[in-house]
């Protein structure tokens, strides 16, 4: 294991893509660009809202229009954006259409689809940055020898990505003689694939990975030249507190981040004409706010020092903690 580097939580490589680099960095947009797909995988760990559904998702925030999407992007200060599904290519012009937009993001794409040499001229010509195939349930990895090639030709970055179900020398092989990387993610369990998993024998640990994992990613780092093992933990632990960080910095100065990512502030909640009278009152004091669904959210000095006044108002008042996303999740309330 000497020619590795380890890093958070369980993960360590060889070889790391721009692709990887930046979802390190919590840079990276995950944009779901459909839960459509051909392939019915047993180890598949999108969520019944998502799975065998023509919707969009940019992080977590559903996409109606492109400017949700870039609202998203700019959230995060973003740097890349990872395409993905479901199956993307089954919405070909649909992913077009998103790349040129992000051009000058970097752009990765993942497919269990052996791409045509016209699919893959399409998507280079658009932006598509690198490429990671999935040769479903680890099968028939000779299916992409012809796409890898081509792919490289045209200047990809290009890669393998697959699940750590089990050891195959086939997919080793493949990587080492086409000079690619191969992206191993432990074996997840979730709410939807968690009984097929069972069924076949998989076992869960405290992080929701399954167990084994880790021993097949060393029989697969023992001979693969170009390799990285992400486990379940680092995209939990690293990848994701790294992005709400960075979403969390592009929020005004009045809310306090925490090491997890999440914001503290205060909230004001109350019928409209009890908002404005609360809205009055910050702008006679220089306050800054925020106005958001059921009420302000603004400091947590301002509402500890005017708590009384304003519940006299008939107004709510309490100190939250929630996540920097679009959904606005409230972790903790404390109320005043």
């Amino acid at each position: 294991m000497g020619k590795f580097r380890r890093i958070e939580a369980g993960s360590y490589y060889s070889y790391l893509s721009e692709g990887c680099r930046l979802c390190r960095r919590g840079a990276k947009l995950v944009l779901f660009i459909t839960g459509l797909c051909p392939n019915k995988c047993f180890y598949c760990p999108i969520s019944g809202e998502k799975r065998g559904k023509d919707v969009i998702y940019a992080n977590e925030r559903e996409v109606k229009s492109i400017d949700d999407v870039k609202a998203e992007a700019e959230l995060m200060d973003a740097l890349g954006v990872a395409i993905t599904g479901g199956e993307p290519l089954v919405k070909l012009e649909r992913v077009l259409d998103f790349m040129e937009r992000f051009k000058d993001l970097h752009i990765h794409l993942y497919t269990s689809i052996p791409a045509k040499k016209s699919v893959l001229e399409k998507l280079a010509k658009s932006g598509l940055d690198e490429i990671r195939f999935h040769p479903v349930e680890l099968r028939d990895v000779k299916a992409f020898d012809e796409p890898v090639r081509i792919a490289k030709k045209l200047g990809l970055e290009v890669g393998i990505e697959i699940p750590a179900l089990r050891f195959s020398e086939e997919i080793a092989e493949f990587v080492n003689k086409h000079d690619i990387f191969l992206n191993l993610n432990e074996l997840e369990f979730s709410s939807t694939n968690y009984e097929e998993l069972i069924k076949r024998g998989y076992e869960p640990n405290e992080h929701y990975g399954a167990k084994g994992s880790d021993e097949i990613a060393k029989k697969f780092a023992e001979v693969v030249d170009k390799f990285h093992y992400c486990t379940a933990k680092f995209k939990d632990r690293a990848q994701m507190r790294r992005r709400f960080i960075r979403m969390a910095m592009n929020h005004p100065e009045f809310y306090q981040i925490t090491r997890d990512g999440t914001l503290i502030c205060g909230f004001i909640e109350g019928d409209k004409e009890k908002i404005e009278k609360a809205k009055m009152l910050l702008r006679s004091k220089g306050q800054d706010f925020v106005e958001v669904e059921g009420g302000i959210e603004t400091s947590v000095e301002f509402v500890e020092r005017w708590s009384e006044t304003l519940k006299a108002e008939g107004l709510k008042v309490s100190i939250i903690e929630r996540y920097p996303t679009s959904k606005r999740i409230v972790v903790e309330v404390l109320p005043l």
